[in-house]
Formats: C-alpha cells, structure tokens, sequence
C-alpha cells in the first residue's frame, strides 16, 4: 500500500472511529427512548418493512456504489452513467413497491404493513439520487466528509424529529419519518459536497463496464441479505410481528454496536484493498492483520455483552423486553462471526472474484435454512442458535475462498483469532464474576451494569496494552507507527503507547 493511501486509510480510520462513537452514544440513547415510548409490535412492523424493501434495493442500486468503487479507471462518462441509473431504477422501483405493498403485507398476515411500505417506498428514491455521490466520497476516502454527515443527519433525524414525534403520538411512523429524514439530509450533504455532474447519461457504452460488475454483486448482496434476513422472514410469517419484535431488537443490540464498531473498517477497507487488488501478497497480509486487529475487539465485547445481557435489556428496553435476554446471548457470537468474516467477502469483492462468492453464498443460505427447520421447536432461541451455527459453517467455507485466492493456510487464518478468543474469554470471566456479586446481593440494575461496563473496559484495556498476545502486539506495533506513535512525542499518550506496545517487551 502506497503511503498517500496508508495516510488515506490512517486518517480515514481516525474520522470514522470518532464517528462510530459518537453515533454508537446516540443510538443507545435513541433505542432506549423509543422502546419506552414504542410497542414491540410497532419494532415488527418497520422490520417487516424494512426486508420488504431490503428485497428492492439490492436491484434498485445494481452494485453501482461498489462498481464506482472498485473500478480502477473512472471516467466522468461513468460517473454520468452511475447517477442516472442509480436515479431511473430507484424511481422504478419506488412505484413497483407501492404497487405491491398489499400483496407483500398479505405473505406476512398483517395488513398494517401496506402503508408503512409504501411510504417507505420513498427511500428508492432518495437513495438513487445520492447513491453516486456518497460512492465517490468513499472512493476518494473522503471519510471525514462521510462521518460529518452521518452524525448531523442522525442528531436531526432520529434524536431531533425521530423522539419528538414518537414522544406526540406518532407511534410506528415516528421511526418511517425519521429513517427517511436522515436518508434525505445524506443525500443533500454528499451532493452538495461532491457536486458531480448530473446530466442524464443516454449513450449505453458507459453502462457496460458498470453494470458487468455491479449486477453480480447486486445479486451477491441480495443473496447475503436473505441470509441475513431469513429469520425475520420466518418469524414475521410464522410467529407474527409481536415475535418479531423481541427478536429484532435482541438483533439491534448487538448488531448495531458491531456495526458501528466495523464499518469505519469496512468504508476504508474495501477502496483499499481494490487500490491493491493484483498484489495478493500485500492484500493478504493486510487481511490478516485487519481480522486480527478486529477479533480482539469484537470477540471480548460480543462475549462481555453475552454474560450482561440481562441488564442490558433491562435498562435499555425495559421490563417488558425480558424474553430478548437469551436471543441476545445466542446471538453474540452469531454476529461477531458475522462480521468478522465480512473482510473475506471484502477481499471477493475488491478482486471481482464474484461467482465464487455467489456458490457460497447460496450454500450458506441452504444449509441455514435447514437448521431453521431442525430448530424450530426451541422457538426464538432456536432461530438464533441456526444463525450461530451457520456463521460457523460460513466461516469455515471462507476460509477456504481465502486458502485459494490469497494462498494463506489454514493455520494461520485460525490463527488471527486466538488473541481475540483468549481476551473474550478473560473479560467475560470477570464481568461474570462480578455480575454474579451484585445479583447475589441484589444491588440495583444500574449499579450492576455500571460495574459491568467498567470491568469489561479495564480488563480488555490491560489485556490490549499491557499484556497484548505476540500476534496482536505485532499488529499493534504496526498501527501505531503508521499513526505518529514512535515514542518521540510529548504527550502521554505516545510514551505509554511505545513503553508498553511498540517497545519490544
């Protein structure tokens, strides 16, 4: 990786770490408010929704915002192109979902479901217009433009506008009006920071190179969304949208703090590692060290959230949510592999090896859906334990991908995740223990939970920086280095970084 582009990636990191932050501090509070001032029915309602329009939208974009991406030499022909696409299929699909809205609401048995699909239907076309400009913000790795925009956008939108009209009555359509608002106010501040030329693009030879890639991974995408997404499927059809409800936000809890946590990784990333694509020695070794880094981090806060699960509902949803408690625990995992698999995919995309990628993504959607059907008698928790499993399996087939593409054994793609096992074992072994303390003395649930969150921190703190394994020491030394740490800085933090991490122990 050249330096402008580490110096890209560093700083990129920088912006969408202090992003990830601010928005994860936000989204807490925003879920805690609305589950109080919502119903679960009113959570499975936009859920059923939301996978209605999930269906769309994997069609509606066709992979343009990759292909704008991954695309080595862009033309503003291209770029003329991606916009008018992008704008004609969202106002297409907006109209063929508020069609046939009454007949998706009918699959789910819920009629209620029409009119919030149609208006969400909205999203098509906002999306469309703003698709081309927030790809070539990441393109061009303009991560503090990006990360400036989403914290405004949700601050108005979901703790401004969101709150309020949930706090007024609006029930289910104060999250619809909220989602859309701060999809609206993305789309406005990209353009206005990109400003890319909007002029319809009618030749048809600058399509071609966009939509050969762009349309395999439109329908990869799609396929990894009804992987995804298979057990709200089921749930809303088969348990109905009060299930629903307790499953999507036992899902929320975890998947939004994993998702905040990953995506600055993935937006840097992906223009990374499509800038190098032909150097597969260079692309492994940075694969490797980004799993490692990410697994020490995910696998101890997956597994801490895991063992803080009871008070973690209690306090943020509330006492009427206590069903969520063991889904949520299932679930942890579940999604730390989730996510942490993701840079295989990355790595799929960024070199155009699609095909592959779609065999194994219709594997997994096969052999997922038959562990919904062996596990269905469990109920809730069996779902989550079939997402679990399937993680594992999926997992396992990447590895594979991975052995072949970037010619890594196996060893060493297991390897990369013991710092992150070893770590998640320790932090959750000492929330336990202290959990177990207050509950046996029945100290307040915030009590409990502030004890958790700090002990949880402190332990993976010393573990990280003061007795970090050799591998993660490794990555870190290399970290930091790239980011100014040499130990010939003033301030405290650069010394105690390069006493403790980049000073060999």
């Amino acid at each position: 990786m050249s330096n402008n582009i580490a110096s890209k990636a560093v700083s990129g990191l920088k912006w969408g770490s202090t992003a990830t932050v601010a928005n994860a501090i936000m989204q807490i509070g925003y879920t805690s408010a609305m589950a109080r001032l919502l119903s679960p029915e009113a959570f499975g309602l936009v859920a059923i929704a939301s996978v209605i329009l999930r269906f769309g939208s994997y069609f509606a974009n066709m992979g343009l915002t990759k292909a704008l991406i991954q695309k080595e030499n862009l033309e503003p022909q291209h770029i003329r192109a991606a916009f008018t696409a992008s704008l004609v299929l969202g106002l297409l699909f907006a109209g063929i979902t508020w069609l046939l809205a009454p007949f998706a609401a009918a699959f789910f048995k819920n009629p209620d479901v029409t009119p919030i699909v149609q208006v969400m239907a909205l999203s098509f076309i906002i999306n469309g217009a703003a698709v081309t400009s927030v790809s070539m913000l990441e393109r061009d790795m303009r991560f503090k433009a990006i990360s400036i925009l989403e914290v405004v956008s949700y601050v108005v939108a979901y703790l401004g506008a969101g709150i309020l009209l949930a706090y007024l009555g609006y029930g289910v359509w104060s999250l619809i009006y909220a989602t859309l608002l701060q999809a609206a106010i993305m789309a406005l501040g990209a353009y206005v920071v990109v400003r890319h030329n909007v002029m319809l693009q009618l030749r048809l030879a600058p399509y071609k190179p966009l939509f050969s890639y762009g349309s395999r991974m439109s329908f990869i995408s799609f396929l990894e969304f009804l992987s995804q997404e298979f057990g709200t499927i089921l749930i809303g059809r088969v348990l109905g949208s009060y299930k629903l409800g307790l499953y999507n936000r036992a899902y929320m809890l975890i998947n939004l703090p994993m998702y905040m946590l990953t995506r600055t990784f993935t937006k840097v990333i992906f223009p990374s590692f499509s800038k190098i694509q032909n150097d597969i020695q260079k692309l492994g070794s940075i694969y490797l060290s980004s799993i490692t880094l990410l697994a020490a981090i995910v696998i101890p806060l997956c597994l801490g959230i895991a063992v803080a699960a009871p008070e973690i509902v209690r306090i943020l949803l509330g006492e009427q949510w206590g069903e969520s408690v063991p889904v949520l625990q299932v679930l942890c995992m579940a999604l730390a592999l989730s996510f942490i698999t993701m840079f295989a995919g990355i790595v799929c995309d960024a070199k155009a090896i699609l095909n592959v990628k779609i065999v194994l993504n219709v594997v997994f959607i096969l052999v997922i859906s038959g562990l919904f059907f062996l596990l269905r008698e469990y109920g809730l928790v069996g779902f989550a334990l079939a997402v679990l499993i399937g993680e594992v399996v999926r997992m396992a087939m990447y590895q594979r991908v991975m052995h072949n593409v970037l010619q890594l054994p196996y060893r060493q793609q297991l390897s990369i995740y013991l710092p992150g096992v070893i770590n998640g074992v320790l932090v959750a072994l000492g929330i336990y223990l202290v959990s177990s303390l207050l509950r046996s003395a029945d100290a307040p649930v915030v009590l409990t939970f502030a004890a958790q969150i700090i002990t949880g921190a402190v332990l993976l703190l010393l573990l990280t920086l003061l007795f970090p394994h050799k591998l993660l020491r490794t990555e870190l030394q290399m970290l930091f280095n790239k980011m100014g740490f040499n130990g010939e800085g003033t301030s405290t933090s650069s010394r105690f970084i390069y006493k403790y991490i980049l000073k060999e122990a």
